[in-house]
């Protein structure tokens, strides 16, 4: 069962045994939280106060593997992201790098120099394919 933040917010505070009273803020919340059968009603100190059922605890348990879940899947692409990231990185710098020698060959720098002129090149280039060139 899908709950929104504020109805998560008024679970939690009522799993730690806290009672609630439907005013204010949270008011909407507890009441739809009744509704769903999250929470229930019982007559303390002449009055109305809200209480956490088993199915509300059920849903906060749901609600945090869920986030666990989609926390392991963030996880996981930023993994990948970064292993991809390296791998390219190394293909680019072995590319300047034979572009560096092929270059030296004929201009008589160093491969060192060669790469430092053709560096900003690269990035010219690259940032104008980004830009749709």
């Amino acid at each position: 069962m899908t709950v929104t933040d504020d109805e998560f917010v008024v679970l939690m505070i009522a799993a730690k045994g806290e009672y609630m009273l439907p005013i204010g803020h949270w008011k909407p919340s507890i009441e739809a939280l009744t509704q769903k059968g999250l929470m229930c009603s019982q007559h303390i100190n002449g009055g109305p106060q809200y209480l956490i059922t088993r199915a509300g605890r059920d849903a906060i348990h749901e609600r945090e593997q869920e986030e666990t879940v989609q926390f392991a899947n963030a996880s996981a692409r930023v993994v990948q992201a970064q292993k991809q990231a390296r791998d390219l990185v190394e293909v680019t710098a072995k590319s300047l790098a034979e572009t560096a020698r092929a270059s030296a060959r004929v201009t008589g720098d160093t491969p060192e120099t060669a790469a430092r002129k053709w560096s900003p090149l690269i990035l010219t280039r690259a940032l104008d394919i980004l830009n749709g060139g």
